[in-house]
């Protein structure tokens, strides 16, 4: 899946929106620290007031916002050659209808057996299915856009945390006593899942069994757990993690001491990578393996790539491994990098790094930023000093 697919199905989660059909909504409640079962709903869609609705499909809505690789994962099961994975046997048998109930009353008793949250929390399965228009008028308009041809049924986990209700004091008028208020319902936190997970993946409007797409909370740290035990997905690498190996292997072939402007050159050339793909409307798919690094680096005036495989080899622990262009290259449209050291921290568009040098005089490092006007301070404007 692509930022496009994600947003094609998240965009669908709203009251009200004949495109969208909710099934069934199951909703458990675990007490934490025993690791029980307390209560279960199973309860139609269209029978819920719709301040309830919206409440769940906000929630839902949730397991497909954040960025790809970060927050959200496309994950293929693991050892899945021949379609033997059970948890992908066992999400697609829950996809039917008339195993939906038994299928997440299963995938609850494994979330409860190997993930731990702390406090009591809920899960939450929601069984549906999206609407696909054949394809968008050529003449511009939403015309056509309501002639069906074919369908995404899916299903949804999500895992939310439960806030417990603050005891008070209040003063009881008739005993002119003050007693403690204990107050005996809790609160369902839906506007911040735990995890998720949305079965099967959806690409290039087709669904995908093979894979599913999971939620974290928790930027660049997916629940390991989670992921093989109750999904059985092999772990990959998040969008931080492949960054900073990308960068490992640079320093290991440039050295630890670069000019900004080599810097500058290598996002500027994997930007142009991911252009290129942009004009093909799947920027995602924008990879880059060891041979397209080193045309990379070369292009960008590091002459000596030979211990660029070695290098390679040693970070990612495979020749063939191959970064998501996506996932390296910081995006030149807004996106700003930090330098720092003890001294002083500022923040620089990547393009405006060929700007930037680390000079040395008199035995002291200067930082020369080369600019075009008179730099402005406190609305004062800073005299020029000749270097």
């Amino acid at each position: 899946m692509n930022k496009n697919d994600v947003a094609s199905i998240r965009k669908e989660f709203k009251v009200d929106n004949t495109k969208l059909k909710i099934a069934e909504v199951v909703s458990i409640y675990v007490k934490g620290d025993l690791k029980q079962v307390i209560g279960i709903e199973k309860e139609y869609f269209e029978r819920m007031d719709a301040q309830k609705q919206d409440l769940y499909l906000k929630n839902f809505k949730k397991l497909l916002t954040g960025p790809l690789d970060a927050k959200v994962f496309e994950l293929e099961f693991t050892d899945n050659k021949l379609g033997q994975n059970p948890n992908q046997r066992a999400l697609i048998e829950t996809l039917q209808p008339h195993h939906f109930a038994e299928g997440t009353e299963e995938i609850a008793h494994r979330i409860i057996e190997n993930c731990h949250y702390e406090g009591d929390y809920m899960l939450t399965f929601l069984r549906g299915e999206v609407y696909k228009p054949s394809k968008r008028s050529s003449a511009g308009d939403d015309s056509g856009l309501d002639d069906v041809v074919f369908s995404f049924e899916f299903f949804m986990g999500s895992i939310n945390p439960v806030m417990l209700p603050k005891t008070a004091l209040r003063f009881d008028f008739e005993d002119r006593v003050f007693k403690a208020d204990i107050p005996m319902d809790v609160t369902i936190n839906l506007s911040a899942p735990l995890d998720g997970f949305m079965f099967p993946a959806w690409h290039d409007d087709a669904a995908d069994v093979n894979k599913v797409v999971y939620y974290s909370s928790k930027a660049n740290a997916p629940n390991p757990e989670f992921l093989s035990q109750v999904l059985g997905c092999d772990f990959q690498r998040t969008a931080q993690t492949e960054k900073e190996q990308f960068l490992e292997i640079v320093q290991e072939v440039a050295g630890k001491e670069i000019e900004a402007e080599k810097i500058a050159d290598i996002y500027e050339n994997l930007n142009t990578l991911i252009t290129r793909n942009e004009e093909e409307e799947n920027p995602e798919a924008a990879s880059v393996g060891v041979k397209d690094m080193e045309k990379i680096l070369q292009a960008s005036g590091v002459g000596n790539t030979q211990g660029l495989e070695t290098a390679f080899l040693k970070v990612t622990g495979t020749e063939k491994y191959e970064f998501k262009a996506a996932n390296i290259a910081p995006n030149f449209k807004g996106k700003s990098l930090k330098i720092e050291n003890n001294t002083v921290s500022i923040s620089v568009n990547p393009q405006d790094l060929r700007y930037i040098k680390q000079v040395k005089r008199d035995g002291k490092r200067y930082l020369l930023i080369e600019i075009d006007e008179t730099v402005n301070l406190e609305g004062f404007e800073l005299s020029t000093e000749t270097f």
